[in-house]
């Protein structure tokens, strides 16, 4: 009777201890399940939920500081630091999954320009500060114009007139870039003749023109001359004036240096029209 008992309660463990594994295996691809890589539908989810919050917050802050004179500046920039970290952290958690090469590079540029607007609030430098903003207003504002006309996201009421001076500002970004990629372009692509005026002096010239779609008021280019080790020798600036779309200009260097090997066109500074 005992013996009987005995082999029962070994059967009936037997039982138990299958199903635990069997229970614990299940929970384990149940768990494995809900680890599921995000989607670019995901992220694009999360961006217009932290961007509705993050202005949210924003406003909050800066009505607190307008309204609450014990409300320090530094508190302020502190609260705002902690804001710009959260939106970072809920962009990030979704990033990481995403498939869209173009969603992808606007992923990473807005975040480093939310990036760029806390080493902004950290710093106490007018200069650095300034420089810190330009450049994330250059990332930021395009980004965030292209996950609305691109991939749809939707900006709350209330934030609407931010929004549409985000766009201003990010139109003039936009073409602002287009200028500094053709006018680098430009630079790359001048290839100068050499030839001897009617004095014997030696002269460089090339023809530029302006295959964009953009009418520049003003262009510059630095240049500069190097001998045969690749040492400069000497300098000259060239100025474009109302260079407009598929116009064409004469370009002229003469150099007074002997033993020009080389000359390299950087592009100094552009005025749009």
């Amino acid at each position: 009777m005992k013996i009987r008992k005995k082999i029962l309660g070994l059967i009936l463990l037997t039982i138990i201890s299958g199903g635990v594994v069997e229970c614990s295996s299940t929970n384990n691809n149940s768990n494995s399940q809900n680890q599921e890589v995000a989607t670019d539908e995901d992220f694009i989810s999360s961006f217009e939920k932290a961007i509705n919050k993050r202005w949210d917050e924003q406003n909050k802050l800066e009505k607190k500081y307008e309204t609450n004179t014990s409300y320090t500046e530094e508190e302020y920039a502190q609260d705002t630091i902690k804001v710009l970290e959260n939106e970072i952290k809920t962009l990030e958690k979704y990033k990481e999954g995403i498939e869209d090469k173009d969603l992808k590079e606007i992923a990473n540029n807005y975040i480093e320009g939310v990036k760029k607007q806390i080493e902004c609030q950290k710093t106490n430098d007018y200069d650095l500060q300034y420089k810190y903003q330009e450049e994330s207003d250059k990332l930021r504002k395009p980004a965030l114009i292209s996950m609305v006309d691109d991939y749809g996201i939707k900006i709350k009421d209330e934030h609407q007139q931010t929004y549409k001076d985000f766009k201003e500002q990010a139109t003039v970004i936009n073409k602002e870039n287009e200028s500094k990629s053709f006018a680098d372009k430009l630079a790359s692509e001048m290839t100068f003749e050499k030839s001897t005026d009617e004095f014997g002096y030696v002269e460089f010239s090339t023809i530029v023109e302006n295959t964009s779609n953009i009418d520049f008021k003003n262009l510059s280019y630095n240049v500069q001359y190097k001998d045969k080790d690749g040492i400069v020798i000497g300098d000259y600036i060239i100025y474009l004036e109302n260079f407009d779309v598929q116009s064409k200009q004469k370009v002229k260097l003469t150099p007074f240096e002997d033993g020009i090997e080389s000359i390299i066109v950087t592009t100094d500074w552009f005025e749009n029209k």
